[in-house]
């Protein structure tokens, strides 16, 4: 005798109860045995093949390059393939002249960086220009001009500014930076004068303008003209100088290094420029008193 173990009923030894929980268990035992249950394990993960593109389809994702800075002069960017170097730098120089009030440090780098020394020269030569121009200006003053002279005056005055200016930067240049390359280091530091001689050119325009006012005012921009080479010039070296050498003792020895250049600059420009004059002449006698040669006569 056995009972059913949903509603208790007693039941022979081999019949089965009919009551409804009985009946749902035997249906769910025969659907099970119809069905053998699989096994439950998880699958191993297969490793995810890359899905590749049609390689005309597939789009690769460029390696974006660090961004170079903006040139302050990119007329270049523009100019068509094969245009003559020259010309390029004709362009360029309305803005770089425009560009150097703005961040001249910028632009001096940039120079250096293109290793523009074509533009160098042009600035070069339009220093030179604007020395012809001031030194005719102080002639025409005094009524004793003579191109020839005035001309060669000019250029051996250009040569030597020029000169002492690039010389000083690159021997300060290759003393703290010794791994610099010779010609680099002298051409940029010749692009360094010629970018940086902007304000001089300008300088010394005013200065020849002025001379037809006064004398005096002449050399009183003169002077403002040498003593912006001189900061220029010590502004420059310190730069290329490391930190724990730019003392305030370096600082003013350089300082009386550049102004003693540029007074031997003044010096022999004054000489040269009296020698330019006739001996006979107002001019002769004005240029001698400035250099302490004596007070100069009254014109009458």
């Amino acid at each position: 005798m056995k009972f059913c173990k949903y509603c208790g009923a007693q039941l022979e030894d081999n019949a089965v109860c009919n009551c409804e929980k009985s009946r749902a268990a035997q249906a769910q035992a025969q659907q099970a045995n119809a069905q053998p249950p699989q096994p439950q394990y998880q699958q191993p993960v297969q490793p995810q093949q890359p899905q590749y593109q049609n390689p005309v389809q597939q789009q690769y994702a460029q390696p974006q390059s660090p961004q170079t800075q903006q040139s302050p002069y990119a007329v270049n960017n523009t100019a068509p393939i094969g245009e003559n170097a020259f010309v390029k730098a004709l362009k360029n120089i309305p803005v770089v002249f425009t560009s150097f009030f703005k961040d001249s440090k910028t632009v001096i780098k940039t120079a250096k960086a293109e290793k523009d020394i074509i533009l160098g020269a042009l600035f070069s030569a339009i220093f030179f220009i604007a020395l012809i121009l001031g030194n005719m200006f102080l002639m025409l003053s005094m009524s004793a001009l003579d191109f020839p002279k005035t001309l060669l005056v000019s250029l051996v005055t250009t040569v030597l500014i020029g000169g002492f200016y690039s010389v000083i930067l690159f021997a300060y240049v290759k003393k703290y930076k010794t791994e610099e390359n010779t010609a680099k280091a002298f051409i940029d530091s010749f692009i360094t004068f010629s970018i940086e001689s902007i304000p001089a050119s300008i300088g010394w325009i005013l200065a020849g303008l002025c001379a037809l006012i006064s004398v005096y005012m002449f050399l009183f921009f003169f002077i403002i003209v040498m003593l912006y080479l001189v900061i220029s010039l010590v502004n420059q070296v310190k730069a290329n100088v490391p930190e724990e050498k730019n003392s305030a003792l370096f600082t003013l020895i350089l300082t009386l290094i550049v102004a003693v250049a540029f007074m031997i600059v003044f010096f022999i420009g004054a000489k040269l420029t009296m020698w330019s004059f006739n001996t006979s002449t107002f001019a002769t006698s004005v240029l001698t008193s400035l250099i302490g040669g004596g007070s100069y006569s009254s014109l009458y």
